[in-house]
């Protein structure tokens, strides 16, 4: 933890269980034509627990947090960048939960 807290752009990140972004999940829905075509192009409807309307909600909320934040991964990548010394990809599985595939 002290070696990479200051690496960081928000302290605490959501998790899985987070259900606070129902509007950012009604927006994305709305601007792509409705849930149906969302779940056309990206696989799902939006999600509350999903990358994409996480990272829409941050950066409408925490907008200095967001433009500090040099790259967005999720957890499996993210440990997996810690093990490589560099940017793991995102596994296409893992992707998918996101609504940005």
């Amino acid at each position: 933890y002290e070696q990479l807290k200051d690496s960081f752009a928000v302290a605490d990140s959501p998790i899985w269980m987070d259900s606070s972004t129902t509007d950012q999940c009604r927006s994305l829905e709305q601007a792509v034509g409705g849930a149906q075509k969302l779940a056309d192009i990206t696989g799902s409807r939006g999600y509350e627990r999903f990358t994409g309307n996480q990272i829409a909600k941050i950066s409408e909320t925490n907008r200095t947090a967001y433009d500090n934040c040099e790259r967005i991964s999720l957890v499996s990548s993210f440990a997996a960048s810690l093990f490589l010394g560099n940017h793991a990809p995102i596994d296409h599985s893992d992707g998918s939960g996101m609504n940005l595939l």
